[in-house]
C-alpha cells in the first residue's frame, strides 16, 4: 500500500511541476523533479536506508500503522537478549544498536567513510536484509577465529556481504561500498574476536 502511495505522490509531484513550468525551464524543471522524485522513491524502498535507521513507517489516514520492528538499544550488552555477543569496531562513528523483532541484533556504524550494517542472530535464518543479486565469485577465509569459514560475497552493485558463525550464533556484515577484501577481512576478524 505504501508503494502505491509513494508512486501516486511521485506522479502528482511531476504533474504539478510540469504544469507550473514554462518554455525551456519546463524541460529542465521536469528533469530535476523527476531525478529528485526517483531518488526519494529509491530511498524509501532501500532496505538498508529506512530499515537500518529504525525509521517509523507512516500510515495514511484511516489505515492501521504497522509497528516498527526496530527497537533502538543503549549499548552492545543489550543485544545479548537475543543470544549474540557483538560490538562495533574500534574507531567506529555514528554507532547505533537495535533489536529487530526480538530475534535479530543489529549495529549500524560508519568506519573510514563507509557505512556498515552488522547483524547477529542465534535462531533466525537469512537475516542479512540484503535483497540484491550477488556475483558468482565467493571469497572464503579459514582460520579466522570463527567456527566455520568467513565468506565474502559481492553484490552486482559492488556492495560487500560477509558472513560467519561463532558460538552457536550467525553474523553478517554488509556495506554498500566497494571495500577491498583485505580491509573487509581485517574488520571481520576484529568483529569475530568480540563474538
Amino acid at each position: 500500500m505504501m508503494k502505491k502511495w509513494m508512486q501516486a505522490a511521485v506522479v502528482g509531484a511531476l504533474a504539478v511541476c510540469l504544469a507550473s513550468c514554462g518554455g525551456k525551464n519546463e524541460e529542465q524543471g521536469a528533469g530535476t523533479a523527476q531525478t529528485e522524485a526517483t531518488t526519494e522513491a529509491k530511498e524509501s524502498q532501500d532496505p538498508g536506508t529506512q530499515e537500518s535507521q529504525g525509521a517509523e513507517p507512516s500510515a495514511a489516514e484511516g489505515e492501521e500503522e504497522i509497528p516498527n520492528p526496530f527497537v533502538e538499544q543503549e549499548k552492545a550488552e543489550d543485544l545479548k537478549a537475543v543470544e549474540v555477543s557483538m560490538d562495533a569496531p574500534e574507531g567506529a562513528l555514528d554507532v547505533k544498536y537495535y533489536l529487530i523483532d526480538d530475534e535479530i541484533a543489529e549495529i549500524t556504524f560508519t568506519l573510514e567513510d563507509n557505512k556498515y550494517s552488522y547483524r547477529g542472530a542465534a535462531h533466525a535464518e537469512d537475516f542479512a536484509g540484503i535483497f540484491e543479486e550477488f556475483e558468482e565469485d565467493v571469497t572464503a577465509l579459514s582460520d579466522c577465529g570463527a567456527d566455520e569459514d568467513l565468506i565474502i560475497k559481492t553484490t552486482v552493485s559492488g556492495g560487500r556481504l560477509a558472513s560467519w558463525s561463532k558460538n552457536g550464533a550467525k553474523y553478517t556484515l554488509y556495506t554498500p561500498s566497494t571495500v577491498a577484501d583485505e580491509d573487509l577481512f581485517t574488520l571481520c576478524i576484529e568483529l569475530i574476536g568480540k563474538n
